[in-house]
C-alpha cells in the first residue's frame, strides 16, 4: 500500500465517525425539542408497517389549538408523522388499561374514530388522558363532529 493511501482512509473513516456523532446529536436534539413543547405528553400510536401488520411506536404527542401532532421518539423527521385534526375526530372511545407492572402506572388507550372512518389507536398514561379529554370537551361549539365532546 501506498502512503497515501492510509491518510486518505483515516480521513474517510474520521468524516463518517463525525458524521454519525452530528446526526445523534440532531436527533438528540429533536427530541428534546419536542418534549419540551408546552402541551406534550408521551403516547403510543399503533402503525401499520410497511410489510402488512400493525405494531406499537413510542413518541410525544402535542396538543395544538385545532390538532394533535404525534412525533415519532428518535426520528430524524423534524415535523410530525402524524396529525389529527380537532374537526375531523367523530368519536373517541376510552378503555383503561391495567398497570403492566406492580406498582406501575395504569394508562388509557384511546380509539380515535375520524370522518373518512379510519381509526387511530393511542395509549396514553392516565393524566395526559384525562389532559386530551379536557381538551376534547373544550372545543369551541360545531369544532368537534359528532360524539368526540
Amino acid at each position: 500500500m501506498d502512503d497515501k493511501g492510509i491518510p486518505i482512509l483515516l480521513v474517510g473513516v474520521g468524516m463518517l465517525v463525525v458524521l454519525a456523532a452530528l446526526a445523534a446529536l440532531l436527533v438528540a436534539l429533536r427530541q428534546v425539542l419536542v418534549s419540551r413543547s408546552r402541551g406534550a405528553f408521551e403516547c403510543s400510536l399503533q402503525r401499520r408497517g410497511i410489510v402488512g401488520g400493525e405494531h406499537w411506536q413510542h413518541g410525544m404527542m402535542r396538543f395544538g389549538t385545532d390538532r394533535l401532532r404525534w412525533f415519532r421518539a428518535f426520528s430524524v423527521r423534524i415535523g410530525p408523522e402524524v396529525v389529527i385534526r380537532r374537526g375531523d375526530i367523530v368519536e373517541v372511545n376510552r378503555r383503561r388499561l391495567p398497570a403492566r407492572i406492580e406498582g406501575g402506572q395504569e394508562a388509557y388507550l384511546l380509539a380515535f374514530t375520524l370522518l373518512d372512518r379510519r381509526e387511530v389507536h393511542a395509549i396514553v398514561d392516565l393524566v395526559p388522558g384525562a389532559a386530551l379529554n379536557s381538551w376534547l370537551e373544550a372545543a369551541p361549539t360545531g369544532l368537534v363532529i359528532g360524539d368526540a365532546d
